[in-house]
Protein backbone atom coordinates (compact mmCIF):
# COMPACT_ATOMS: atom_id res chain seq x y z
CA UNK A 1 0.00 0.00 0.00
CA UNK A 2 2.61 2.56 0.93
CA UNK A 3 4.83 1.76 -2.01
CA UNK A 4 1.87 2.20 -4.78
CA UNK A 5 1.03 5.94 -2.61
CA UNK A 6 4.64 7.00 -3.08
CA UNK A 7 4.64 5.62 -6.62
CA UNK A 8 1.53 7.56 -7.28
CA UNK A 9 2.81 10.92 -5.69
CA UNK A 10 6.07 10.77 -7.70
CA UNK A 11 4.27 10.42 -10.81
CA UNK A 12 2.22 13.25 -10.16
CA UNK A 13 5.29 15.01 -8.97
CA UNK A 14 6.47 14.44 -12.44
CA UNK A 15 3.38 14.98 -14.30
CA UNK A 16 3.61 19.20 -12.21
CA UNK A 17 7.52 19.69 -12.79
CA UNK A 18 6.58 18.80 -17.08
CA UNK A 19 3.55 20.91 -16.95
CA UNK A 20 5.72 23.83 -15.76
CA UNK A 21 8.71 23.29 -17.93
CA UNK A 22 6.59 23.20 -21.24
CA UNK A 23 4.62 26.51 -19.77
CA UNK A 24 8.30 28.01 -19.49
CA UNK A 25 9.56 27.05 -22.73
CA UNK A 26 6.06 28.54 -24.33
CA UNK A 27 6.55 31.62 -22.48
CA UNK A 28 10.22 32.14 -22.73
CA UNK A 29 9.48 31.62 -27.18
CA UNK A 30 6.69 33.93 -26.88
CA UNK A 31 9.02 36.71 -24.82
CA UNK A 32 11.72 36.26 -27.61
CA UNK A 33 9.28 37.34 -30.17
CA UNK A 34 7.77 39.71 -27.85
CA UNK A 35 10.98 41.57 -27.68
CA UNK A 36 11.58 40.79 -31.44
CA UNK A 37 8.43 42.67 -32.71
CA UNK A 38 9.19 45.46 -30.02
CA UNK A 39 12.41 46.83 -30.16
CA UNK A 40 11.93 49.80 -27.78
CA UNK A 41 10.39 49.51 -24.00
CA UNK A 42 9.27 52.66 -22.68
CA UNK A 43 10.00 53.54 -19.13
CA UNK A 44 7.13 55.03 -17.34
CA UNK A 45 8.43 56.96 -14.18
CA UNK A 46 5.52 57.69 -11.95
CA UNK A 47 4.41 61.72 -12.72
CA UNK A 48 7.06 63.84 -10.57
CA UNK A 49 4.61 66.48 -10.19
CA UNK A 50 2.25 64.51 -8.06
CA UNK A 51 5.13 64.22 -5.41
CA UNK A 52 6.20 67.61 -5.61
CA UNK A 53 2.57 68.38 -5.35
CA UNK A 54 1.79 66.00 -2.07
CA UNK A 55 5.35 67.83 -0.76
CA UNK A 56 3.76 71.39 -1.10
CA UNK A 57 3.89 73.89 2.22
CA UNK A 58 1.71 75.87 -0.09
CA UNK A 59 -1.19 73.88 0.19
CA UNK A 60 -0.32 72.84 4.24
CA UNK A 61 -0.73 76.37 4.84
CA UNK A 62 -3.86 76.98 2.71
CA UNK A 63 -5.58 74.10 4.85
CA UNK A 64 -4.20 75.45 8.10
CA UNK A 65 -5.78 78.83 7.44
CA UNK A 66 -9.19 77.45 7.96
CA UNK A 67 -7.93 76.00 11.46
CA UNK A 68 -9.83 73.12 11.53
CA UNK A 69 -8.22 70.06 12.62
CA UNK A 70 -10.24 67.58 11.21
CA UNK A 71 -9.60 68.98 7.66
CA UNK A 72 -5.77 69.15 8.52
CA UNK A 73 -5.78 65.17 9.42
CA UNK A 74 -7.36 64.69 6.67
CA UNK A 75 -5.71 66.39 4.25
CA UNK A 76 -2.63 64.99 5.37
CA UNK A 77 -3.75 61.54 6.17
CA UNK A 78 -4.56 61.88 1.79
CA UNK A 79 -1.22 63.39 1.42
CA UNK A 80 0.24 60.11 2.88
CA UNK A 81 -1.27 58.24 1.32
CA UNK A 82 -0.53 59.43 -1.93
CA UNK A 83 3.21 59.70 -1.24
CA UNK A 84 3.20 56.04 -0.36
CA UNK A 85 1.17 55.25 -3.99
CA UNK A 86 3.96 57.31 -5.82
CA UNK A 87 6.54 55.74 -3.82
CA UNK A 88 5.00 52.08 -4.76
CA UNK A 89 4.49 53.38 -8.63
CA UNK A 90 8.44 54.01 -8.45
CA UNK A 91 9.02 50.19 -6.80
CA UNK A 92 6.45 48.48 -9.47
CA UNK A 93 8.11 50.37 -12.08
CA UNK A 94 11.87 49.63 -11.35
CA UNK A 95 11.05 45.91 -11.25
CA UNK A 96 9.31 46.13 -14.08
CA UNK A 97 12.32 47.22 -15.57
CA UNK A 98 14.69 44.68 -14.06
CA UNK A 99 12.54 41.68 -15.02
CA UNK A 100 12.42 42.86 -18.47
CA UNK A 101 16.50 43.71 -18.47
CA UNK A 102 16.69 39.75 -16.96
CA UNK A 103 14.57 38.34 -19.55
CA UNK A 104 16.62 39.92 -22.67
CA UNK A 105 19.64 39.25 -21.11
CA UNK A 106 18.58 35.77 -21.25
CA UNK A 107 19.62 35.41 -24.98
CA UNK A 108 22.42 37.58 -24.57
CA UNK A 109 25.72 36.56 -26.07
CA UNK A 110 28.07 39.13 -24.77
CA UNK A 111 26.75 38.64 -21.04
CA UNK A 112 29.25 40.44 -18.55
CA UNK A 113 29.33 39.12 -15.32
CA UNK A 114 30.40 42.06 -13.36
CA UNK A 115 27.99 44.11 -15.06
CA UNK A 116 24.99 42.52 -13.67
CA UNK A 117 26.38 42.29 -10.25
CA UNK A 118 26.23 45.92 -10.18
CA UNK A 119 23.19 46.16 -11.49
CA UNK A 120 22.25 43.76 -9.09
CA UNK A 121 23.53 45.86 -6.18
CA UNK A 122 21.85 48.99 -7.62
CA UNK A 123 18.17 47.56 -7.52
CA UNK A 124 19.05 46.00 -4.23
CA UNK A 125 19.98 49.42 -2.95
CA UNK A 126 17.05 51.01 -4.75
CA UNK A 127 15.25 48.78 -2.98
CA UNK A 128 16.38 49.75 0.86
CA UNK A 129 15.78 53.54 -0.35
CA UNK A 130 12.35 52.44 -1.32
CA UNK A 131 11.70 50.73 2.00
CA UNK A 132 13.31 53.62 4.20
CA UNK A 133 11.13 56.19 2.60
CA UNK A 134 8.25 54.53 2.73
CA UNK A 135 8.89 53.73 6.20
CA UNK A 136 9.55 57.47 6.89
CA UNK A 137 7.06 58.55 4.88
CA UNK A 138 4.23 56.50 6.92
CA UNK A 139 5.63 57.20 10.51
CA UNK A 140 6.15 60.97 9.29
CA UNK A 141 4.07 62.43 6.68
CA UNK A 142 5.08 63.33 3.29
CA UNK A 143 5.68 67.16 4.85
CA UNK A 144 7.91 66.17 8.04
CA UNK A 145 9.45 64.27 5.21
CA UNK A 146 10.87 66.67 2.97
CA UNK A 147 11.76 68.71 5.81
CA UNK A 148 13.88 66.28 6.79
CA UNK A 149 15.12 64.79 3.48
CA UNK A 150 16.18 68.87 3.20
CA UNK A 151 18.15 68.90 6.54
CA UNK A 152 19.86 65.43 5.60
CA UNK A 153 20.61 67.10 1.88
CA UNK A 154 22.04 70.42 3.91
CA UNK A 155 24.21 67.97 6.06
CA UNK A 156 25.64 66.29 2.73
CA UNK A 157 26.79 69.47 2.02
CA UNK A 158 28.24 70.40 5.14
CA UNK A 159 30.32 67.12 5.21
CA UNK A 160 31.39 67.13 1.86
CA UNK A 161 32.67 70.46 2.32
CA UNK A 162 34.62 69.46 5.81
CA UNK A 163 35.98 66.62 3.54
CA UNK A 164 37.31 68.57 0.77
CA UNK A 165 39.07 71.28 3.15
CA UNK A 166 40.79 67.99 5.05
CA UNK A 167 41.94 66.42 1.50
CA UNK A 168 43.51 69.90 0.61
CA UNK A 169 45.07 70.03 3.88
CA UNK A 170 46.78 66.89 3.43
CA UNK A 171 50.19 67.29 2.03
CA UNK A 172 51.17 65.82 -1.35
CA UNK A 173 53.38 63.39 -0.10
CA UNK A 174 50.00 61.85 1.79
CA UNK A 175 50.19 61.17 5.87
CA UNK A 176 53.40 59.89 7.63
CA UNK A 177 53.19 56.36 8.69
CA UNK A 178 54.19 55.05 12.34
CA UNK A 179 57.02 53.47 10.75
CA UNK A 180 58.35 56.37 9.79
CA UNK A 181 57.76 58.48 13.01
CA UNK A 182 59.87 55.64 14.43
CA UNK A 183 62.59 56.16 12.73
Amino acid sequence: MNLALIAGLCAALAALVLLVWCRSRQEEEGWSNEIANRPECPVRHPDRALLDRCLSAQDLAFISSFESRALLRLFVRERRRLAVAWLRQTRREAQRLLRLHVRSVRYAADLRPGAEVKLFLAAGLFLMVYGTMLAIVSWYGPLRTQRFLESVQGLAGVLSRLGERIATGIPSGGLPTANAEAR
